[in-house]
């Protein structure tokens, strides 16, 4: 979440102060960036950032976010193969202030992320938001293209991820009280009923470590009675009900109260968006094994569509909550969809995933056409907007539910209980 808003917060920035002298180009310049951020090989991006200045005439001046841009995303390549050095030189080639504090912080949750080098971690994560507090207040920092009251607000939200980077990072390293100090100055002004999992979830352990149990325990209550909480969130609410004199079946008793309560407001919710008379699109498909499935076989069975791809990280990450939908409810027919590859031997490549990852998934292949390779049969027919999509069948054939995106476990998990029960009671 947090590198997703500093990536937003870049592009936000660009986009409000790159000059428009080029503007024919910008749609071809957009593509070869883009291709930069994908590439793994830092050398190739230094040897695309100059041709790109070079064919297009850019100028240092004129054109110097775009210029700062490329040199972040070379930055981060170069970190990604962990060489600090052309890391820090290219960073410091950064002109803008703002630019460097993004992907200082874009460089510090990655390394995070993969839990790599974290003490090298904490120093650019340091360093961000000492770069950060020497200009958020500076009015000769704000450019000219924002007014005043955007400023305030770009740089509002600009502190939450670069705090709590750091807050993170701190905490990982065994510097608890240093990273709840980080925490609180993430979360200021941030609406603690909309706080996001992984913030709640470390706000509640920092404060927890920090003797500050009640407080703690009340963010706890909060999250997990709305269904937005991680396992660990739910144990630690549990010892905390401990701790305060209460006793484990007490304590057992609350959490699944909390949870009887979850599931009336997610199936109040979610009744809301059933789709009414409307005939699931009918396919055929070869699974992994060469099996042919159809949509028409499984009819009197509740069925869920998980359209996904082997390189989507979001549907990556929603698979282990989905692995534990399919063993708590047998009786529904879970098709995993495999949509939207490109390359060759997609088949191949797929069941290597599958392998790799250990799951027992009944994958089904939405090949490309023959004649068109960004076309998939069925991800057109189901009309999808983006992957993961989940949708879910009735024993009917009607398709009653098509929910895009994966947040946390808790939300998706509870999500599909109630679609699913809904479906089954149709």
């Amino acid at each position: 979440m947090k590198i997703l808003i500093a990536l937003l917060l870049t592009v936000i920035y660009l986009n409000i102060n790159t000059q428009t002298s080029y503007a024919q180009n910008n749609e071809t310049i957009a593509k070869r960036i883009k291709a930069m951020t994908k590439e793994n090989d830092p050398e190739k991006n230094v040897s695309t950032m100059a041709s790109i200045i070079k064919e297009y005439e850019l100028d240092s001046l004129k054109n110097a976010e775009v210029i700062d841009e490329m040199r972040g995303i070379v930055a981060l390549s170069f970190l990604a193969a962990y060489n600090k050095q052309q890391y820090e030189a290219y960073i410091k080639t950064i002109k803008n202030k703002f630019n460097q504090t993004s992907y200082l912080n874009m460089g510090a949750e990655k390394l995070f992320t993969d839990k790599k080098h974290m003490n090298y971690a904490e120093i650019i994560a340091k360093r961000t938001v000492d770069l950060y507090d020497s200009f958020k207040n500076d009015p000769s920092a704000r450019p000219s293209t924002f007014d005043q009251d955007d400023w305030n607000r770009f740089m509002k939200m600009a502190a939450y991820p670069y705090y709590e980077t750091y807050a993170e990072i701190l905490h990982a390293n065994g510097k608890d009280k240093a990273a709840l100090s980080y925490e609180e100055m993430a979360l200021k002004g941030q609406d603690l009923d909309r706080l996001d999992i992984s913030s709640a979830e470390l706000y509640a352990v920092l404060l927890a470590k920090g003797g500050q149990d009640q407080k703690a325990y009340n963010l706890l209550l909060k999250m997990v009675g709305t269904g937005k909480s991680t396992p660990a969130m739910i144990v630690l609410l549990k010892n905390l009900y401990i701790k305060k004199g209460g006793t484990i079946a007490g304590a057992n008793s609350l959490l699944a109260s909390l949870q009887q309560n979850v599931d009336k407001a997610y199936l109040k919710e979610i009744a809301k968006k059933m789709l009414n008379n409307v005939t699931a699109p009918a396919f055929t498909l070869k699974d992994l094994q060469g099996h042919t499935v159809s949509l028409a076989s499984l009819k009197g069975k509740v069925v869920v569509l998980d359209f996904w791809a082997t390189w989507c990280f979001p549907c990556i990450s929603s698979m282990p909550a989905m692995e534990k939908l399919t063993k708590k409810h047998p009786e529904v027919a879970f098709l995993f969809i495999d949509t939207q590859e490109q390359g060759a031997d997609i088949p191949a490549k797929t069941h290597s995933f599958i392998k790799t990852h250990g799951y027992d998934f009944h994958v089904l292949l939405d090949l490309p056409e023959a004649n068109n390779p960004k076309e998939f049969p069925v991800a057109t027919a189901y009309k999808l907007n983006g992957i993961p999509t989940k949708v879910v069948i009735d024993k009917r054939g009607n398709q009653l539910f098509s929910t895009a995106g994966y947040s946390s476990d808790a939300e998706l998990t509870n999500e599909m209980e109630a679609m699913i029960k809904i479906a089954e009671a149709q």
